[in-house]
């Protein structure tokens, strides 16, 4: 029985999603390489196979179900463990574009059923378990700008979430992850399948970081791990947007901080653009030489290929790294002796959209900032009581300017609506803020009004046991938000 809305803690694994996530702990297993670019050497009809609706590949789940099929089987003919669902955009982000996001559910289901059927067909050939990773991608809204709201995303990934499960897949694969709100959006999107369909699959987080060094909302790696481990992921890593090697050191922090199997999916090298357009250069050979660094240095669990990545190239990763796909494998970097994760320099804090903080501050004491809590700053309530917002973002900014390392942001005041001041105020503090939040209100709903325009880790402050730990008391309204978010926590005594 759920405790919560989104607790899957009870919720039974399937044998092959249990079966799945002890190989991802206990080796390396092997997924296929790019779906998109398999579709671009076929000679496909705007019209009669994408019913007009061009890019839309999705579609294809309904119309070309053989020809996703035949790329199924070229990948599973060179000996890979799991194959993508052609689902990447089967969003409301992206299907509402084409006019057909009525049929999130529909295409997520065909998308499942036509990877898992040739993933049993593979399985006869010789008995050996193969996988279906559901692929869930960005789509083209990020709540962090604004263009959409964390809690619908969230009700709409779980839309394509319940598809992928009705047509059985084996995980969700929430990837080429650019906001770190949106990606919180799918995970718990996700659990709430999970819940509703009483099918616990397990959920693997790809974050892409840009040649720039962080993601597009100007993540840096530390900051996605600190966010989203909290949220109970299974695996995290990267994919897209880069080779290999613009991967490396990334894949090193995760190494050393993460404490769930860690994935990498990169592209064929960066694209050249030629006569003919863009390629990408990266062989087979150069891919099968990085995977195999990085699952003797870093330890990886779940590889792949994602832009410009072909069979060809899956079969010599395939090829390479067939000493580390047992149980038995020797021990990897950042992985003991049973295959399990190891962090060898965990560091515990809480983030902002683009940066973690240690609780653990070498120099000096965590300073957290009151100058933007309304019953302790004149000037900020009066800023806000006559909602002058860029006032307000200017106090948080002086903040950061005299070294605190967090800020705590109260807006309740006698009188005033909480919940809309809480959206007005941490909207704008959630991108203009370097620093973690530290959300503080009596009033439940006014911290989720907060939380949910928070793609870092914040800090809800705070939870005491005053009036008991009931389903009804403040605790028990509380840790639930907590727990979809993965905040910190203050906890404070009261006698």
């Amino acid at each position: 029985m759920p405790r919560f809305a989104l607790d899957i803690e009870s919720v039974p694994r399937p044998v092959r999603a249990q079966e799945l996530l002890d190989a991802v702990n206990q080796r390396v297993v092997i997924a296929d390489g790019a779906m998109g670019t398999m579709l671009q050497g076929r000679e496909l009809s705007l019209e009669e196979d994408f019913l007009g609706l061009e890019g839309c590949n999705e579609i294809l789940n309904v119309t070309r179900p053989d020809v996703l099929a035949d790329i199924h089987d070229a990948y599973f003919a060179v000996g890979i463990d799991a194959v993508e669902t052609n689902t990447f955009g089967a969003n409301w982000s992206n299907l509402s574009d084409y006019g057909i996001d009525d049929r999130i559910e529909e295409l997520a289901r065909k998308g499942a059923e036509i990877a898992r059927d040739r993933a049993e067909a593979a399985e006869k050939t010789d008995g050996r378990m193969r996988w279906v990773l559901g692929s869930m991608g960005p789509g083209t809204k990020l709540p962090s700008l604004g263009h959409t709201t964390y809690d619908y995303l969230k009700q709409t990934f779980a839309l394509q979430a319940e598809g992928l499960i009705d047509g059985g897949a084996d995980a969700f694969l929430i990837e080429t992850s650019q906001d770190l709100l949106q990606t919180k959006a799918a995970v718990n999107g996700c659990k709430q399948a999970i819940v509703s369909r009483g099918v616990r699959l397990p959920i693997f987080v790809e974050v892409t970081v840009e040649t720039t060094g962080t993601m597009l909302m100007g993540s840096e790696i530390g900051a996605a791990l600190t966010a989203l481990e909290p949220l109970g992921v299974d695996a995290i890593g990267l994919n897209c947007a880069t080779g290999p090697d613009e991967m490396s050191e990334h894949l090193r922090h995760l190494s050393k901080q993460s404490s769930v199997a860690i994935a990498c999916m990169p592209n064929a090298g960066l694209p050249v653009l030629g006569a003919n357009g863009a390629h990408y250069p990266l062989s087979p050979t150069e891919l099968a030489t990085a995977h195999e660094q990085f699952v003797r240095e870093f330890g990886l669990g779940l590889v792949g290929g994602c832009c410009g990545t072909t069979p060809e190239h899956m079969a010599a990763v395939v090829e390479r790294l067939a000493p580390f796909r047992t149980a038995d494998s020797v021990a990897t970097g950042g992985r003991g002796a049973d295959g399990a994760r190891v962090p060898t320099e965990r560091e515990a804090g809480v983030a902002s959209l683009y940066q973690h903080v240690n609780f653990d501050q070498e120099l000096s004491y965590l300073a957290i900032g009151e100058r933007t809590n309304a019953n302790g700053s004149k000037a900020f309530r009066l800023a806000m009581l006559e909602e002058r917002w860029d006032d307000c973002v200017d106090i948080a900014r002086g903040q950061i300017r005299v070294g605190a390392h967090l800020l705590d942001v109260c807006i309740d005041y006698v009188g005033r609506d909480g919940v809309a001041d809480m959206k007005e105020i941490v909207s704008r503090f959630a991108s203009a803020s370097t620093l973690p939040l530290v959300i503080d209100s009596t009033e439940p709903q006014v911290l989720q009004a907060g939380l949910e325009h928070i793609g870092g880790r914040p800090v809800i402050n705070s939870v005491n046991y005053e009036d008991g730990d009931g389903p009804e008391s403040r605790f028990g309204r509380i840790m639930p938000l907590v727990k979809e978010h993965g905040t910190a926590v203050i906890a404070l005594t009261i006698d």
